[in-house]
């Protein structure tokens, strides 16, 4: 995967645009586990980013956006890969933005929206160790609502 750092890669069943690069292989498993996902209706690489959360240090742009398919309804989500190094104690840049991300998530929830949304940060090792995209979010370190 390294080498193809950055190159569109086409052939997807359900993401919405013709083609999606990747930052690293945790970032393609992701998108690999959406696309197999029967319940997911759609996903889109947020890059260019067009989903931006304000945070106090700066904007969050999640990697991933979907719509999924529950028994209880449709529900939007987000998705964010992070390399375990990126990840290093309360109070660093990644945390911030997350804790942020779930206080976004939580506002739209109470809200009343008409779509309901998530928000999970799942490491790589962990999204490159799962097999399913249940088990990819069962090991999220963090989680909205």
């Amino acid at each position: 995967m390294t080498t193809l750092r950055r190159v569109p890669i086409a052939g997807w069943k359900r993401c919405v645009h013709e083609a999606a690069s990747f930052e690293s292989p945790g970032e393609f498993k992701a998108a690999t586990l959406l696309d197999a996902a029967i319940q997911v209706e759609w996903w889109l690489r947020n890059d260019p980013p067009l989903l931006k959360i304000p945070t106090p240090i700066g904007y969050f742009e999640p990697d991933f956006v979907y719509r999924i398919s529950r028994p209880t309804g449709a529900m939007m989500g987000l998705l964010e890969i992070k390399g375990e190094s990126f990840w290093d104690g309360e109070g660093s840049v990644a945390r911030i933005k997350a804790d942020s991300a779930c206080a976004w998530v939580n506002a739209i929830q109470h809200s009343k929206a008409t779509e309901l949304w998530e928000f999970s940060v799942v490491l790589e090792q962990d999204v490159l160790e799962a097999a399913s995209l249940e088990a990819m979010l069962t090991n999220a370190q963090r989680r909205a609502p």
